[in-house]
C-alpha cells in the first residue's frame, strides 16, 4: 500500500493530518459499533443514523483536541529552530500512544454495551479493582481480538512513521497559521463555536437514546465522568421542598434525617439467611419468567414454597452497587465514592452492627477471591463478624478446569457456608455472594450443558446457570436436614440483570426476589414495585430489630407507595412505578414511558420531582455527614 503525500510537510500539516487521521480511525469504530448491535439502532432512520455519524465527529473531535492542544503548543510553536524531526516525532508518537489507548478502550467500550446498555462511565476509574478480571476475561474469550488489534497497531504504526518521515518545511506566515490552527483545535476541543463546553447530555437533544448511543464514544463518556465526578448538581429543590415531596411517599419522622426510620418491633428471632447470585435475570428464571427454560428447577421448587417478588429490581448495573445497597440502603451516586471505596461518610447504617447489637452472630462468604471488589473491606465497615473468600473454600466438586472459573465454584461456596451456617450461634443473619454465573462463563461440565458450552453467549450462561442452580438444590438439602433450618428465613436475589435480557430499559434491572421459609410463610405472588434498596429495611422489619437507620428504600411489606430508584453508571438516574418509568440525566429528562397503560394516566411531572428529591436528598444528606445519627 503507498500513501500519497507532498515530499514535505510543515509541522502544522502534519498536525493536522495526523488529528484527521485519529478522526477516521474513531468513525471506523463507530461503524463497527453501530454494525455489532442492529437491534439497538434498527429504530433510527437512515437520515438519523447519518447525522447521528456526522453529530459523533463533534465528540470524537472534542476528545483529540483536548489531548492534542498542550502538545500542539510545543510541537507546533512557530519558531525556526523547532522546524526538527526529532522535536517534532516526540510529541507525535506520544499522541500515537494516546490513539492506540484510545482505541482499545473504545473496543472495550463496544464489548461493554452489550451488558449495560450504555457507554463506559466511571468503570475505567475502577478498573484497578478488577484487573484480574479483565485479563481473564480477555483470556478466554478476546484471544483473536487482541491479535488483530496488534495487527492494526502496526499497520497504523507504519502510517504514522510514513508521514513523520517525511521533511520539515518551513512554514510561510508560521504565527498566523499556529494562531489560527490553535484555535481551531480550541473549537473542536469544545464542540462548537458556542459558549458552552460539549457534555454527554448534548447526544441526546433529539430525545432519542439510540441517538445519543450512536453519537458517543467510551472515551469521552469516561473522560467527561472523570472531569465531572465532583462537578454535578444534585440540587433542584430547596429541603424543604423535597422532604415534603419524599413525605408523599414515605413517612419522615425526623427533617433533619428524612430518610431515617425507627423500627420497634418484637424480636423474632428468626435467622436470615441472604443469597445474592451473580446475574440471575428475571427472564431466566421459569418460576418468574415462565419462559420455559427450564434450567432452574430447584428454585422453581423453592419459588412454589415462597413468596415471589414479580417487580423487583436492581438498584445499578455491577455487582458492588448491589452489595452496597443490600448492606446499607445506599444507592450508588454521581459525585460521590462508593462503599469499596469508602463511601465519604461516617455516619451510615450497617446491617451487620445492627444485627449484632440484637444479639445475631454474622457471617459473610463469597465465592470470589477476598479482594476481589474489596469486599473484606466492604464487610468489616458493614460489621460483620466472620468473612470468608475463594482462598478459604476447599474444592469439593469435579470440573473439567477448576481453575478456569473466575469468580470461583458456587457448589463447593454454598456447601462451604453451610458448614459455617452449622458452626454459628443462633440467632444469626448470614450472606453469601455466588460467581460462577459470571461471564466469562466457566465450563461446569457436561452434566451441566444445555447446549454446547462457550465463555461467551447464551449458551454458557444458560449452562452455569443450570449449574448453580443445582448447587443451590443441593445447598437447600443440606440446610434442611439442620436444626436450625426451620427458624430461618432464606432470601435469594440476584445483583443485577445481564446483558442477555432482552427487552428494554425495565428489563435491563429485573431480576427475581424469593423470601422462602415453609414454616414461616404462606406461598404467593407479591406485584409490589420494589428494589435493593429495600432489602436491609425488609430484614430488619422480618427480624424485628429495635434500631433507628437510614436507606433510601423501606421494607417490602411496609411501603407506603411502591416505587424502584436505580442509578446507570453515573450517567444518569430513574424511578420505576406500577404504571411508567422515567430516566434523568441529572440535567434534564432522558426517556419516560408508559408500561401499563391499563392502570391509567400517569403525571410524569410529579415522577420527576420524586426521583429528583430522591437524588438530592441521598447526594446532600451523604455529603454532609446527615445520613443518620
Amino acid at each position: 500500500m503507498k500513501i500519497s503525500l507532498p515530499q514535505s510537510l510543515t509541522r502544522i500539516q502534519k498536525t493536522l493530518l495526523l488529528l484527521s487521521i485519529a478522526m477516521v480511525v474513531f468513525s471506523i469504530v463507530r461503524f463497527i459499533f453501530w454494525l455489532s448491535y442492529p437491534d439497538a439502532f434498527s429504530q433510527l432512520s437512515v437520515y438519523e443514523t447519518i447525522s447521528a455519524f456526522v453529530n459523533g465527529l463533534r465528540f470524537d473531535g472534542s476528545v483529540f483536541a483536548r489531548f492534542i492542544i498542550l502538545p500542539f503548543i510545543l510541537m507546533a510553536f512557530p519558531l525556526a529552530w523547532l522546524d526538527k524531526r526529532a522535536w517534532f516525532d516526540i510529541w507525535a508518537w506520544l499522541f500515537f500512544i494516546v490513539l492506540i489507548g484510545s482505541t482499545l478502550l473504545l473496543l472495550a467500550d463496544i464489548i461493554y454495551f452489550e451488558h449495560v446498555k450504555r457507554h463506559l462511565a466511571y468503570e475505567l476509574i475502577l478498573i484497578k479493582d478488577d484487573i484480574n478480571f479483565v485479563f481473564d476475561f480477555m483470556r478466554h474469550g478476546y484471544i483473536g481480538a487482541l491479535v488483530l488489534f496488534a495487527l492494526f497497531t502496526l499497520a497504523l504504526g507504519w502510517v504514522w512513521l510514513t508521514i513523520l518521515r517525511r521533511p520539515i518545511k518551513k512554514s510561510n506566515w508560521a504565527p498566523v497559521k499556529y494562531i489560527a490552527t490553535f484555535l481551531f483545535i480550541l473549537i473542536i476541543g469544545r464542540g462548537g463555536v458556542s459558549g458552552k463546553l460539549i457534555e454527554i447530555i448534548d447526544a441526546y437533544g433529539t430525545g432519542n437514546s439510540a441517538y445519543g448511543h450512536l453519537s458517543l464514544n467510551g472515551v469521552f463518556t469516561t473522560m467527561a465522568f472523570a472531569l465531572n465526578m465532583d462537578n454535578t448538581n444534585h440540587h433542584f429543590f430547596s429541603e424543604e421542598e423535597a422532604i415534603a415531596t419524599l413525605g408523599k411517599h414515605r413517612t419522615i419522622i425526623d427533617p433533619e434525617y428524612p430518610l431515617m426510620k425507627k423500627n420497634e418491633g418484637k424480636a423474632t428471632g428468626y435467622n436470615v439467611v441472604f443469597v445474592l447470585l451473580e446475574s440471575w435475570n428475571f427472564d431466566h428464571v421459569d418460576s418468574f419468567g415462565n419462559n420455559g427454560y427450564k434450567v432452574t428447577p430447584n428454585f422453581d421448587a423453592l419459588a412454589a414454597e415462597g413468596i415471589r417478588f414479580t417487580h423487583f429490581y436492581a438498584a445499578g448495573q455491577r455487582s458492588i452497587e448491589g452489595v452496597q445497597t443490600t448492606l446499607t440502603g445506599i444507592p450508588a451516586l454521581k459525585g460521590l465514592p462508593r462503599l469499596d471505596a469508602g463511601i465519604g461518610v461516617s455516619n451510615f447504617t450497617r446491617l451487620g452492627s445492627i444485627a449484632k447489637d440484637n444479639g445475631y452472630e454474622t457471617l459473610f462468604v463469597q465465592s470470589s477471591n477476598r479482594d476481589s471488589f474489596k469486599i473484606s473491606g466492604i464487610t468489616a465497615a458493614a460489621g460483620f463478624e466472620y468473612f470468608y473468600g475463594r482462598e478459604d473454600i476447599p474444592l469439593i466438586g469435579e470440573y473439567p478446569d477448576p481453575e478456569e472459573a473466575t469468580f470461583g465454584w458456587d457448589y463447593d461456596t454454598l456447601m462451604f457456608f453451610k458448614s459455617k451456617l452449622d458452626g454459628l450461634k443462633e440467632p444469626f443473619l448470614a450472606y453469601t455472594f455466588t460467581g460462577t454465573t459470571h461471564e466469562p462463563y466457566a465450563d461446569p461440565g457436561k452434566k451441566f450443558h444445555v447446549q454446547p458450552h462457550n465463555a461467551q453467549g447464551e449458551a454458557g450462561f444458560l449452562n452455569t446457570v443450570k449449574y448453580a442452580d443445582w448447587s443451590l438444590g443441593q445447598f437447600i438439602a443440606a440446610a434442611k436436614k439442620q436444626p436450625w433450618f426451620d427458624n430461618t428465613i432464606f432470601i435469594f436475589t440476584a445483583d443485577h440483570a445481564n446483558h442477555l435480557q432482552k427487552g428494554g430499559f425495565l428489563k435491563s434491572f429485573h431480576t427475581p426476589l424469593l423470601i422462602y421459609s415453609p414454616k414461616l410463610f404462606k406461598a404467593k405472588e407479591d406485584k409490589t414495585i420494589s428494589s435493593q434498596l429495600d432489602i436491609m429495611p425488609t430484614i430488619i422489619e422480618l427480624l424485628g430489630f429495635t434500631t433507628e437507620y437510614t436507606s433510601v428504600g423501606e421494607s417490602i411489606f411496609n411501603k407506603k407507595s411502591g416505587y424502584a430508584f436505580t442509578t446507570m453508571g453515573g450517567t444518569a438516574i430513574a424511578i420505576i412505578n406500577d404504571k411508567a418509568y422515567l430516566k434523568h440525566s441529572l440535567k434534564n429528562r432522558l426517556e419516560a414511558e408508559i408500561y401499563a397503560p391499563e392502570k391509567g394516566t400517569v403525571d410524569f411531572d410529579a415522577m420527576e420531582k420524586h426521583l429528583l428529591s430522591l437524588d438530592q436528598m441521598s447526594y446532600e444528606l451523604l455529603r454532609d455527614n446527615r445520613w443518620s445519627r
